[in-house]
């Protein structure tokens, strides 16, 4: 009969331990499906790089700012680096080690977790609480990214385990997690708060860990505040307002998660009904979960969309639903059950959202590479450049000066930001931006996330000042894709007088008219001619072009040549108004105007003349 017993407890844990190998198995191809790298990510490489190369732990040369979030995590990088990994492969192959931690972590805690549940069956509850992390699209996609949040859930969930055991890896975890992000003084004091709150006096073993991780904390914070003259980290100051505009995104936030992966918190229902009689770790988990959620909804949730900031309860909810499941039937295949509609919902109803953030971010990475590839192939100079994706881009430009318009990295921006606008609207989460002391270091160039269109409100703010509207006007590059894309250079000094000077709805009607390019030219005259109305003299040059590519789409080729006429007569460093007068002239047969037209594009984007000339002729020579 004992063997019997035996028997069975030895199965139970085999499938226990066959179903976490699963997990790690799924969770390593979704990994490997996913294969990219966050451009957030290349902000932790640059300061990492910057390090090595003798410079400081700085983004820009000479500016101390602590424009990370991350800092033992670019401490790690520094050290792959060392041994020989780029920090691409490096934070990859790191990222991979933390989610199959993590799942191994979850396994212990889900064992003592149920191991009031019959020996047969708390291994086989325990693989699958893993079985549902591994599958978690979230978890994988933010592995692989090249960012701290396995690293940092991995030290959370670590934390966690050793309160249920009283241990002292408590410490140690508590201390990493606090050196990757700066929630994890947030997970201490949750911790803390819930030892207070059950035990109901200060225990030795907070005690003891309270101190330890003072102890190791301490010389921490001594060296931001001697070496970046600040305890909070930059991106703090530039991403954080505590308004209720905030705490609504917050909530959209996390009431997206909750649809995504709790079925509107379906799932999580059962665990809460048996609450009062569940396990110590069940109890600290839900506290756990609550403390976390308030902190995202206070903080506004992420701008970056695929549930970043929601990955590190990711593996204490798992527990809470299959316990909650267990709790709920004493029918284990119901349980079982139960567990197989959540890792369908979890592969069904998150999928598109994960799959298109993906897609676009991966788009993103890859057009600023060549943006930066091909802007440095055709300028030498240590050239500086303002842009509102810091990430690959600064990267890429170890050597040059990279201005944030979003303030990360930059603390005039994030700290010093001009008043908001009114009208000045923009989906961005990213509010902060000071369109006056940007302009006062004269970048050589600025890059838009969207091309030529101003769409970030430090974007948009641009637009208000007759200073950036007059010095900068547009180069562009392509790279076979089909679309031409723009960066602003500079071609005259910005004054010393630098005021906000331009109507708001100039820049309001001119992004709406670049939106309706693909689908409603009339859309687009209306809102141009609008934006022409409140435009400052002479008329912004591109008002009239995207007016002149209106009119041709709508057939009216004469008022279409007209304008781009007009274009180049009142501004000679307009390329698209040479440009498309180089295709008018040649296809009309006046040759020696289609010469000159041309000759006036090469003059401003040299590089482009053979894709050029292929388009107007069908071929790389110049007109006859």
């Amino acid at each position: 009969m004992r063997h019997r017993k035996t028997t069975a407890i030895d199965r139970s844990a085999a499938i226990g331990l066959a179903l976490v190998v699963l997990a790690g198995v799924i969770h390593l191809a979704l990994v490997v499906a996913f294969n990219f790298t966050q451009d957030d990510a290349y902000i932790s490489f640059r300061y990492a790089a910057n390090y090595l190369n003798g410079h400081g732990l700085v983004y820009n040369i000479g500016e101390r700012v602590e424009g990370y979030t991350n800092f033992l995590w670019t401490m790690l990088l520094i050290v792959g680096r060392l041994i020989g990994f780029d920090f691409v492969l490096f934070s990859r192959l790191l990222g991979a080690a933390c989610g199959l931690g993590t799942i191994a972590v979850l396994f212990f805690l889900a064992k003592d977790t149920f191991s009031a549940q019959p020996r047969k069956w708390g291994s086989i509850y325990a693989g699958l609480s893993c079985l549902i992390l591994g599958a978690a699209y979230s978890f994988a996609y933010w592995t692989v990214a090249g960012l701290e949040t396995a690293a940092f859930s991995l030290m959370t969930l670590g934390a966690i385990y050793a309160y249920t055991r009283r241990s002292a890896i408590m410490t140690p975890c508590l201390v990493a997690a606090t050196l990757l992000r700066p929630e994890g003084i947030l997970i201490f004091a949750c911790l803390a708060a819930y030892d207070l709150l059950s035990q109901r006096r200060p225990t030795s073993f907070l005690v003891q860990t309270a101190v330890l991780y003072a102890v190791f904390v301490a010389p921490f914070l001594i060296f931001k505040w001697s070496y970046y003259h600040s305890l909070l980290p930059n991106p703090f100051y530039a991403k954080t307002s505590f308004s209720l505009e905030q705490m609504a995104n917050g909530a959209e936030y996390v009431g997206q998660f909750f649809w995504h992966y709790l079925a509107a918190g379906i799932f999580l229902i059962p665990a809460l009904m048996a609450l009062r009689k569940g396990p110590v770790a069940v109890r600290l988990i839900m506290f756990f979960l609550s403390v976390y959620l308030l902190y995202v909804l206070a903080i506004g949730g992420d701008v970056l969309k695929v549930h970043r900031f929601m990955v590190p309860i990711l593996a204490p909810l798992a527990v809470a639903i299959v316990y909650g499941m267990t709790a709920a039937t004493r029918k284990r295949l119901l349980t079982v059950g139960g567990v197989v509609v959540v890792l369908a919902w979890q592969a069904i109803v998150p999928y598109s959202h994960v799959t298109t953030f993906h897609f676009h971010e991966k788009g993103l990475t890859s057009k600023m590479q060549k943006i930066v590839d091909a802007l440095q192939a055709v300028d030498s100079s240590d050239f500086s450049i303002a842009l509102s994706t810091i990430g690959l881009a600064g990267y890429r430009l170890l050597d040059h000066t990279v201005i944030d318009l979003l303030g990360l990295t930059d603390s005039t921006v994030a700290r010093h930001p001009e008043a908001a606008v009114a009208g000045l609207e923009s989906t961005w989460r990213e509010s902060h931006f000071n369109s006056r002391y940007v302009l006062s270091r004269q970048p050589d160039y600025i890059l838009f996330s969207t091309g030529l269109k101003p769409s970030a409100p430090a974007e948009r703010a641009l637009y208000l000042y007759s200073a950036f509207l007059s010095s900068y006007r547009t180069i562009g590059f392509y790279f076979g894709t089909g679309t031409l894309h723009a960066v602003y250079k500079r071609y005259r000094p910005i004054p010393e007088n630098i005021q906000r000077d331009v109507d708001v709805r100039f820049v309001q009607n001119f992004n709406r008219g670049i939106n309706l390019l693909r689908d409603n030219s009339r859309g687009v005259l209306e809102a141009m001619y609008l934006a022409r109305s409140y435009s400052p003299r002479p008329v912004y040059p591109y008002v009239n072009y995207y007016i002149s590519l209106a009119q041709r789409d709508l057939g009216d080729i004469e008022a279409s040549y007209r304008s781009l006429k007009e274009i180049v007569r009142d501004d000679s460093l307009v390329y698209q108004g040479f440009m498309d007068l180089y295709l008018y002239e040649y296809r009309l047969g006046n040759y020696d105007a289609a010469r000159y037209y041309r000759s006036k594009t090469a003059a401003l984007v040299p590089w482009y003349i053979p894709r050029l000339d292929s388009v107007v002729i069908n071929g790389p020579k110049a007109p006859p």
